[in-house]
């Protein structure tokens, strides 16, 4: 063989491979769908009085056609959106009205689609049944902003986060005071339950709020989760969550569409309408979902159980089908997808042991979004242990919880654990919601890095009894101790409904501690932390994801009681790290006035730690005084 035939073949080769690469970008390519006057209306041509056909599912997955008039054309009702005022006039139409779920119906003239469905005032069925159409140019406009999904795309943050809001749950940073002999707050503060957002309502009220099919949560959880749904602009049913008769449904123009932002144990579907496919392309909803931009969400089909007639607002009762592609567009006037391949979704182990010897092995997934996998991550906790147990009457609760991170070199640690035991009356879910969504609300919403969880897992062990204790009082043998000496303590506890019991702990005084007045606290893990984060808020403020990660394992077990002593004397903190009994002057030279936020004095010292196991979780706070005297007797 010649050089010049062999290298004749080496060119043919390399044009035969640059071809194949060049098809198989073509094939997993998509481009806008195109605007095409044959199956399109313009908006220039619709004109009140024309009377169409349109199409949506009123029960199982049969597309059914009802007859409209066009009333008006309101331009301008956005900024470069302009929506038709339409009236239904069949009799299946008027039947329910226009629908939360009917979102994205489509509206042909002639054959020709129109737009779709998107909006429509509450409280006119009886006498009217007028809502809005989306125009079909404003949806097919979309598609011009790109229609692949938007792989580095996280989600929005819904929560307003501050450092303080590091660790058990707590969103407050309260200064403290000596009430006696227990340490009281200044201002009221609650350790449990951190607010999940500030409501803002939306100011489009005509837009139809999306349907959400869950399971049926406790009024409780409902009430705490209503903030979040009314910012998403969801309509919560707890009638149906599940499964559906159908595993299947077609995806055409005015079948069911909709997001499965949980799905297994615990379901969670927002859903709409399918307004026009292409080929393996769709449009839906005719309006957003959250109006997100580019996005990266898993999008399923849907089956219908029934279309609930309200003289407010009816809306759809659906439950998910199969997964059917990827949202990729999310914008005002419409939602834009592909159908093929799924984004993954954040599993989620639960097992419980209830108080009755059973063991329950649950599952389910979360979709990922920084501003709602925390959420449904724990609604999922919450709703299987009220669903496995009693949540009316007294508890204990033994809980693990372990979040696992995708290994990335910024992590030292890609494990995040946190174990400790609750105990009190009501649902023992409310506690494992808030066990597992504080942490996904820090790691999703990090300023520092964007870090993956690969999978959740939740171990609980419940107990029909409550086993709670108050500190009532404590007492110590003198009131002069030296430095290095042991300080014996003795606890008066009351626990729940039995006699008060006494229990001994001991501390002891570091060597190094001047003399003078110290002060002694002993407090549950609760209180503990509130002091701590009060007395040295700088400590609670990470500089970078690990020590994110360290804070959120940070916390003191509820069945201890935590003795501290403390001297009103400032330390300092640098980066996240407290010094102590650091001379004046070496402080104020650390804490410069040429740069603000590396470091700050802390309110106080705390001098040494000590805890005292017990057999319940602990409730309250004492605190008293004595002298530290060299020549102490």
């Amino acid at each position: 063989m010649t050089f010049a035939i062999w290298a004749c073949k080496l060119r043919l080769k390399a044009w035969l491979y640059v071809l194949v690469l060049f098809c198989l970008t073509a094939y997993h390519s998509h481009a806008e769908i195109k605007w095409d006057v044959e199956k399109f209306v313009p908006l220039s041509e619709v004109k009140p009085g024309m009377k169409g056909k349109g199409y949506t599912v009123f029960s199982g997955t049969t597309v059914e056609e009802f007859d409209f008039e066009v009333v008006s054309i309101e331009y301008n009702f956005f900024p470069r959106l302009d929506l038709i005022w339409v009236e239904g006039l069949s009799e299946n139409f008027k039947r329910t009205g226009v629908a939360g779920g009917m979102s994205g119906s489509p509206m042909y003239i002639d054959g020709r689609l129109m737009g779709a469905l998107s909006r429509g005032y509450f409280n006119q069925r009886e006498k009217s049944n007028l809502f809005l159409v989306t125009p079909i140019e404003s949806m097919v406009n979309v598609t011009k902003r790109g229609m692949e999904p938007n792989l580095s795309y996280e989600g929005t943050q819904l929560f307003n986060l501050g450092s303080e809001t590091v660790g058990q749950g707590i969103n407050m940073l309260p200064s403290f005071y000596a009430n006696g002999n227990s340490l009281q707050p200044q201002r009221p503060f609650d350790s449990q339950i951190a607010p999940l957002m500030e409501s803002t309502p939306r100011v489009d009220s005509t837009q139809l709020t999306m349907p959400v099919a869950l399971p049926p949560l406790t009024t409780e959880a409902m009430g705490i989760f209503k903030p979040f749904f009314e910012q998403l602009n969801l309509m919560p049913l707890r009638a149906v969550g599940g499964g559906s008769p159908v595993k299947n449904s077609p995806v055409e123009n005015g079948q069911t569409i909709g997001t499965e932002m949980a799905r297994g144990d615990f379901s969670a579907f927002g859903y709409g309408t399918i307004t026009y496919v292409e080929g393996d392309e769709l449009l839906a909803y005719g309006h957003g979902m959250s109006q997100e931009g580019n996005v990266n969400m898993p999008i399923s089909g849907g089956y219908v159980h029934l279309v609930f007639p309200s003289s407010a607002r009816s809306f759809k009762q659906a439950s998910p089908t199969q997964p059917i592609g990827t949202l990729v567009q999310d914008h005002e006037a419409t939602i834009a997808g592909i159908i093929g391949k799924h984004p993954s979704y954040i599993p989620v182990n639960v097992n419980v042991a209830t108080s009755y010897g059973e063991q329950h092995n649950m599952y389910y997934e979360v979709i990922r979004h920084k501003g709602m996998s925390p959420t449904f991550v724990g609604m999922g906790a919450w709703f299987i242990l009220d669903a496995l147990e009693f949540w009316g009457n007294d508890h204990t609760l033994n809980v693990e919880a372990t979040i696992n991170l995708k290994e990335q070199p910024v992590l030292t640690s890609r494990e995040l654990v946190y174990k400790n035991v609750y105990s009190s009356s009501g649902s023992p879910g409310l506690r494992a919601m808030q066990t597992l969504r504080t942490p996904m609300m820090q790691l999703t919403s990090n300023p520092y890095t964007k870090v993956q969880v690969e999978d959740i897992s939740l171990d609980v062990k419940i107990e029909d009894k409550r086993r709670t204790a108050t500190i009532d009082s404590l007492r110590v043998d003198k009131l002069r101790y030296r430095p290095g000496e042991t300080v014996e303590v003795e606890l008066m506890l009351r626990p729940y409904l039995e006699t008060p019991i006494m229990q001994t702990g001991t501390i002891t005084i570091p060597k190094d501690t001047p003399e003078g007045q110290i002060m002694l606290i002993a407090t549950n893990a609760s209180f503990h932390e509130a002091w701590q984060r009060s007395r040295a808020p700088l400590n609670f403020r990470p500089k970078n994801i690990n020590q994110l990660v360290e804070l959120l394992q940070r916390g003191e077990n509820n069945a201890e009681i935590i003795l501290e002593l403390f001297v009103p004397r400032p330390g300092l903190t640098v980066q996240g790290k407290e010094f102590s009994n650091l001379p004046l002057s070496v402080m104020s030279v650390m804490n410069t006035a040429k740069q603000v936020g590396e470091s700050g004095y802390t309110m106080g010292t705390t001098l040494h730690l000590d805890k005292v196991s017990t057999d319940y979780v602990i409730f309250g706070s004492g605190i008293m005084r004595f002298v530290v005297d060299r020549n102490a007797p």
